[in-house]
């Protein structure tokens, strides 16, 4: 990791010890160059409105001092902070599967979409998929769960009988059925080895 993600770690670990239970840092940071902004994510063991204010405010702040992009196009309050209930819930209830049946809607770049409930638990889904480092508690467990999940969700919205790992990455990736890409999409993207080595990998797991 790079000296920015450092920073951020000793920062949260300084004064958030006993409420941040585990912190997650995605994205390119993790590969030790430079990135427009901080991609993280924090796991809380309890809500607070007060609490959860704060963090997202140092955090922006953070990026401010650093002279990174603030990006809110996803607001702070619905990607920065998660519970262990919120991601044993979207666990539990796929958002791909609505009214019986498997669907995985474009992305919308609307305030509203964009705030929803769906895409907090989206991201979540990414963030446990993509290649990450953890500190603090482990959440192997879910990463095991929500890439089991995204898999078979692929099988079955696309109806794939008996398929490779290379033909679930090029889902991953596209949608075969809109065309969107990236961020429009799953947020996979086809930008450097490592991250789809990591997916090679985590995919041959789930479908040996």
């Amino acid at each position: 990791m790079n000296k920015i993600c450092n920073d951020y770690i000793d920062l949260i670990q300084k004064n958030y010890k006993g409420y941040v239970d585990t912190l997650i840092i995605y994205g390119s940071n993790i590969y030790n160059v430079s990135s427009s902004d901080l991609d993280v994510c924090l796991i809380v063991n309890k809500n607070g409105a007060r609490i959860k204010k704060r963090l997202i405010s140092e955090t922006i702040n953070f990026h401010k001092l650093n002279k990174l992009k603030v990006d809110e196009e996803i607001p702070f309050d619905n990607k920065l902070i998660y519970t262990w209930n919120e991601i044993t819930y979207t666990l539990n209830n796929n958002p791909f599967y609505q009214n019986e049946k498997y669907e995985i809607k474009d992305i919308e770049k609307t305030k509203e979409f964009l705030s929803s409930k769906e895409m907090k638990q989206r991201l979540l889904l990414n963030i446990l998929t993509t290649d990450h480092v953890t500190i603090g508690k482990s959440v192997d467990k879910y990463e095991k769960k929500a890439f089991s999940l995204i898999v078979n969700t692929l099988i079955k919205y696309y109806n794939l009988n008996n398929p490779s790992y290379l033909e679930i990455l090029d889902c991953m990736y596209k949608n075969k059925y809109t065309g969107s890409e990236g961020e429009m999409y799953l947020g996979y993207k086809r930008n450097h080895q490592q991250k789809e080595d990591f997916l090679i990998k985590k995919i041959k797991e789930v479908i040996k």
